[in-house]
């Protein structure tokens, strides 16, 4: 197998227990993919076809409001990324997904994805679990970007995923915190 379907096939069985007959299944429909930093696995506009695992680099997925990049999410190494609006719905895509890094991808087609359904159920099962993770990662989001203050929303982001702070510029950090780059500058300078 190739070694760079391993990780993948660990990320899936850390979420489900998968023998290892069930994971080759997938083998024909998983795509590998070198992306350069800058450019996109999505744009407005379109349609989200693929399911996306990271197994090296940083993306960011954002969106346009009056000229101006709001980032919702930043994804990187042994996760998942895309469009989970418009893969599930099949409708238009709002967001787009960008690299901030050189990558290596493994994608896998939402056409392939409903095949795979329908040779093992342990496929819809990963679905559904992964599903539930997205959907408690959103909440907790939510959370913190209705009811805590900048101070705290930066402080929640360096104790969760401190690699966003180091890997990230601040431009987009201040983005995905709901704040000016100049009031992150403020609460950075007061911390360090």
């Amino acid at each position: 197998m190739n070694p760079e379907l391993e990780k993948i096939k660990s990320y899936i069985k850390n979420v489900i227990q998968m023998d290892d007959e069930t994971f080759n299944l997938a083998l024909d429909y998983f795509v590998i993919k070198k992306i350069e930093k800058g450019d996109y696995l999505l744009r407005e506009g379109t349609i989200c076809g693929h399911i996306t695992y990271i197994q090296k680099g940083l993306f960011r997925t954002y969106y346009l409001k009056d000229g101006n990049e709001i980032n919702t999410c930043f994804c990187m190494e042994n996760s998942i990324t895309s469009s989970h609006e418009s893969f599930v719905n099949r409708t238009i895509s709002k967001d787009y997904i960008q690299a901030l890094e050189d990558a290596t991808i493994i994608s896998l087609s939402y056409e392939n994805l409903i095949k795979l359904y329908k040779l093992n159920i342990k496929w819809q099962s990963l679905s559904r679990l992964l599903t539930e993770k997205e959907c408690a990662r959103l909440s907790e989001r939510i959370h913190t970007l209705s009811f805590e203050t900048a101070k705290e929303k930066y402080l929640h982001l360096l104790e969760n995923q401190p690699e966003i702070i180091q890997r990230v510029s601040i431009q987009h950090i201040a983005s995905y915190l709901g704040v000016s780059r100049e009031t992150l500058s403020r609460i950075r300078s007061k911390i360090l």
